[in-house]
Protein backbone atom coordinates (compact mmCIF):
# COMPACT_ATOMS: atom_id res chain seq x y z
CA UNK A 1 0.00 0.00 0.00
CA UNK A 2 0.79 3.68 -0.63
CA UNK A 3 2.09 6.12 1.51
CA UNK A 4 -0.34 9.07 1.66
CA UNK A 5 1.70 12.33 1.71
CA UNK A 6 -0.17 15.25 3.83
CA UNK A 7 0.35 18.20 6.40
CA UNK A 8 0.27 17.18 10.14
CA UNK A 9 -1.92 18.19 12.51
CA UNK A 10 -1.96 18.50 15.95
CA UNK A 11 -2.90 14.91 16.51
CA UNK A 12 0.36 13.46 14.53
CA UNK A 13 2.63 15.77 17.54
CA UNK A 14 3.56 13.06 19.70
CA UNK A 15 4.24 10.42 16.48
CA UNK A 16 6.48 13.50 14.92
CA UNK A 17 8.63 13.02 18.26
CA UNK A 18 8.48 9.60 18.26
CA UNK A 19 9.32 9.03 15.24
CA UNK A 20 12.28 11.75 14.91
CA UNK A 21 13.70 10.52 18.41
CA UNK A 22 13.88 6.77 17.03
CA UNK A 23 16.50 7.80 14.81
CA UNK A 24 18.55 10.05 17.38
CA UNK A 25 17.73 13.43 15.43
CA UNK A 26 17.80 16.84 16.54
CA UNK A 27 15.27 16.73 18.97
CA UNK A 28 14.63 20.56 19.05
CA UNK A 29 11.76 22.51 17.39
CA UNK A 30 9.56 19.88 16.97
CA UNK A 31 6.14 21.24 15.70
CA UNK A 32 3.55 19.89 13.88
CA UNK A 33 2.93 22.47 11.73
CA UNK A 34 5.95 22.86 10.42
CA UNK A 35 5.85 19.30 9.12
CA UNK A 36 4.46 17.19 6.41
CA UNK A 37 3.75 13.18 6.93
CA UNK A 38 3.18 9.73 5.45
CA UNK A 39 0.68 7.91 6.26
CA UNK A 40 -0.44 3.95 5.69
CA UNK A 41 -2.83 1.90 6.91
CA UNK A 42 -3.26 4.60 9.79
CA UNK A 43 -0.39 5.03 11.08
CA UNK A 44 2.78 7.98 10.28
CA UNK A 45 5.41 6.59 9.29
CA UNK A 46 7.20 9.45 8.11
CA UNK A 47 7.94 12.87 8.78
CA UNK A 48 9.73 16.19 7.54
CA UNK A 49 9.66 19.93 8.61
CA UNK A 50 10.27 23.04 7.37
CA UNK A 51 11.77 24.96 10.48
CA UNK A 52 11.52 28.69 9.96
CA UNK A 53 14.46 30.78 11.20
CA UNK A 54 14.38 34.47 12.05
CA UNK A 55 15.71 35.86 9.21
CA UNK A 56 13.76 34.76 6.63
CA UNK A 57 14.97 31.68 5.57
CA UNK A 58 13.72 27.82 6.32
CA UNK A 59 15.25 24.80 6.91
CA UNK A 60 14.74 21.12 5.39
CA UNK A 61 14.95 18.97 8.64
CA UNK A 62 13.57 16.06 10.69
CA UNK A 63 13.64 13.72 7.74
CA UNK A 64 12.88 10.10 9.07
CA UNK A 65 11.19 7.43 7.61
CA UNK A 66 10.73 4.14 9.79
CA UNK A 67 12.79 1.35 9.08
CA UNK A 68 10.02 -1.10 8.06
CA UNK A 69 8.82 1.57 5.48
CA UNK A 70 11.95 2.38 3.86
CA UNK A 71 13.06 1.77 0.47
CA UNK A 72 9.86 3.11 -0.89
CA UNK A 73 10.49 6.52 -1.91
CA UNK A 74 8.62 7.39 0.88
CA UNK A 75 11.23 10.23 1.61
CA UNK A 76 11.88 11.74 -1.50
CA UNK A 77 7.98 12.15 -1.88
CA UNK A 78 8.13 13.59 1.49
CA UNK A 79 10.73 16.32 0.22
CA UNK A 80 9.36 16.66 -2.78
CA UNK A 81 6.15 17.70 -1.25
CA UNK A 82 7.56 20.00 1.20
CA UNK A 83 10.17 21.99 -1.27
CA UNK A 84 6.89 22.58 -3.38
CA UNK A 85 6.36 26.05 -4.11
CA UNK A 86 8.60 27.34 -1.73
CA UNK A 87 11.05 30.11 -2.42
CA UNK A 88 13.63 31.85 -0.47
CA UNK A 89 16.77 30.70 1.52
CA UNK A 90 15.96 27.05 2.31
CA UNK A 91 19.06 25.41 3.87
CA UNK A 92 19.86 21.62 5.58
CA UNK A 93 21.72 19.81 7.67
CA UNK A 94 22.95 16.02 6.40
CA UNK A 95 25.63 13.76 7.18
CA UNK A 96 28.56 14.33 4.68
CA UNK A 97 28.14 11.10 2.87
CA UNK A 98 24.17 11.58 2.24
CA UNK A 99 25.22 15.38 0.75
CA UNK A 100 25.06 14.24 -2.82
CA UNK A 101 21.27 12.58 -2.76
CA UNK A 102 20.45 16.44 -2.23
CA UNK A 103 21.67 17.81 -5.45
CA UNK A 104 18.01 16.51 -7.52
CA UNK A 105 16.55 19.33 -5.54
CA UNK A 106 18.87 22.36 -5.84
CA UNK A 107 21.14 21.69 -3.10
CA UNK A 108 24.92 22.41 -2.73
CA UNK A 109 27.36 23.08 -0.49
CA UNK A 110 27.79 26.28 1.41
CA UNK A 111 30.05 27.20 4.91
CA UNK A 112 28.40 26.70 7.91
CA UNK A 113 29.31 30.02 8.92
CA UNK A 114 26.91 31.11 5.99
CA UNK A 115 23.98 30.58 7.69
CA UNK A 116 21.89 32.14 10.42
CA UNK A 117 22.89 31.27 13.73
CA UNK A 118 20.28 28.36 14.63
CA UNK A 119 21.55 26.47 11.54
CA UNK A 120 25.54 27.05 12.34
CA UNK A 121 24.63 26.28 15.76
CA UNK A 122 22.60 23.01 15.07
CA UNK A 123 25.75 22.15 12.46
CA UNK A 124 28.38 22.20 14.93
CA UNK A 125 26.46 20.39 17.85
CA UNK A 126 25.54 17.70 15.59
CA UNK A 127 29.24 17.09 14.45
CA UNK A 128 30.46 17.55 18.02
CA UNK A 129 27.90 14.56 18.94
CA UNK A 130 28.59 12.63 15.74
CA UNK A 131 31.91 12.79 16.73
CA UNK A 132 31.65 11.46 20.08
CA UNK A 133 29.28 8.99 19.48
CA UNK A 134 31.46 8.04 16.70
CA UNK A 135 34.58 7.45 18.99
CA UNK A 136 32.71 5.54 21.23
CA UNK A 137 31.22 3.15 19.03
CA UNK A 138 34.61 2.80 17.04
CA UNK A 139 32.89 3.95 14.04
CA UNK A 140 34.63 6.40 11.23
CA UNK A 141 32.79 9.72 11.61
CA UNK A 142 32.75 11.55 8.06
CA UNK A 143 31.17 14.73 9.45
CA UNK A 144 28.77 17.03 8.49
CA UNK A 145 27.39 18.92 5.85
CA UNK A 146 25.49 22.25 5.19
CA UNK A 147 23.47 22.56 2.32
CA UNK A 148 21.74 25.59 0.72
CA UNK A 149 18.82 25.06 -2.25
CA UNK A 150 20.09 27.13 -5.11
Amino acid sequence: MTACIRPATKRDQDEIVRLVRSERLNPHGLHWPNFIVAEREGRIVGAVQLRPHCDGSHELGSLVVEVTSRGRDISSRLIEQRLAGRTGRILLITNRKFADRYRRWGFGHIEPAATPFGVWKNYWLGSLVGTVVSFFRRREFKGMAVLERM
